[in-house]
């Protein structure tokens, strides 16, 4: 079946929101919503990118390779858009949550934010603002929102931090400490003592999951040797909120840098 007959498109109503899932693991890989025969419209973009690096088109291409069929089912329907936004983003954030939930969308959903415990929400949203006086070295902030994961030990966010980045090795010769942030929260600060191009260190990569490409060889790394524990900067600065400075917070570049107020 690759479209609805005329009959169930008006019974669909205006919009609705639907999933695809995998009939391998009986899992749903991707939630979205439409109008008219969007739910059937992916299989037809997989076929046009057989190659694409998308997760949600590699899937759909191997359940095919695997002679099986993405099974889909509508969620719920007779929707306005603005509810069907709302659906939508909020399944996002539920699937999203759980570990296990293996959602390929690449992005949360729309005007969303993801989904939180109470105490994250109150650590985000109640954390003291850092203001620019309060910059007083040269950093390097790194968004880590799609590596950040609840619970995560010293180590992985420490390796999950460092690397690897597209920045400039001669800026990061500056740098004097680096900020892991998670939604305008800094998690976690660290003071490089030494920066890595990843094809001339292969055996220090940070994390197994790095696959080294032309496009990523020449990316940078860090390594902080004391890592697990934080100075007097560092104290200062973790578990504050950049969200008052002057920096694009959406910016799809996960890479800023912030400087004293003197030597902007």
């Amino acid at each position: 079946m690759d479209r609805f007959s005329e009959k169930s498109l008006r019974s669909l109503g205006g919009y609705y929101v639907y999933g695809l899932i995998d009939p391998r693991s009986k899992r749903i890989f991707y939630i979205g919503k439409g109008t008219k025969n969007r739910v059937f419209e992916h299989e037809k973009e997989s076929l046009g990118s057989p190659d694409s690096e998308k997760l949600k088109l590699k899937t759909i291409a191997d359940i095919k390779n695997a002679g099986l069929e993405v099974e889909k089912i509508i969620i719920n329907s007779k929707l306005t858009e603005e509810e069907a936004f709302a659906a939508e983003a909020s399944l996002i954030n539920a699937f999203n949550y759980v570990s296990d939930g293996g959602l390929t969308n690449i992005v949360a959903g729309h005007h969303s934010a993801e989904a939180l415990s109470v105490d994250e929400y109150e650590r985000i949203n109640g954390a003291v603002e850092l203001e620019e006086k309060d910059i007083r070295h040269k950093i390097l902030v790194i968004k880590i929102n799609r590596l950040y994961q609840r619970d995560m030990d010293k180590k992985e966010l420490y390796d999950a931090v460092r690397g690897i980045w597209r920045v400039s090795k001669e800026k990061v010769k500056t740098i004097e400490y680096v900020f892991g942030v998670y939604d305008s929260l800094i998690v976690a600060v660290y003071k490089p003592s030494k920066w890595f191009v990843c094809k001339e260190a292969k055996d220090r990569l940070p994390r197994q999951d790095i696959v080294l490409t032309p496009k990523n060889e020449n990316r940078l790394f860090f390594e902080d040797e004391n890592y697990e524990t934080l100075d007097e900067n560092e104290s200062f600065y973790i578990e504050k909120s950049i969200a008052g400075l002057k920096l694009n917070q959406s910016a799809q570049n996960p890479i800023t840098y912030l400087y004293p107020p003197e030597e902007r």
